[in-house]
């Protein structure tokens, strides 16, 4: 077990930013397109996490940010997120020349 004391809290906080942004790519992305986005965005950001902290020797400081960005994710998620609506193919908009 490692002490609160002895985390470095800058790297802590980064991957609870990183945690946040792909959460909020991932659960924001239209559902058809969400197996995709799982096996090209979620799981090769996570193994990366995973390899740059092991490499470093900081796995507590990541199990620490996945889990306070999970929270905050969850948190925002009920409090605001649940009242956007989710995109679909029918209300993306593509500008052309004459727009």
């Amino acid at each position: 077990m490692v002490s609160l004391l002895n985390l470095h809290w800058d790297i802590a906080a980064l991957f609870t930013l990183a945690t946040l942004a792909i959460l909020a790519l991932y659960f924001r992305i239209e559902k058809k397109a969400r197996r995709l986005s799982l096996f090209f965005l979620v799981l090769p950001v996570c193994f990366a996490m995973y390899k740059l902290s092991q490499w470093r020797q900081q796995l507590p400081e990541l199990e620490l940010g996945l889990l306070s960005g999970g929270a905050l994710y969850f948190l925002w998620h009920r409090l605001y997120g649940h009242r956007i609506p989710l995109p679909s193919s029918d209300n993306i908009k593509v500008w052309g020349q004459d727009d």
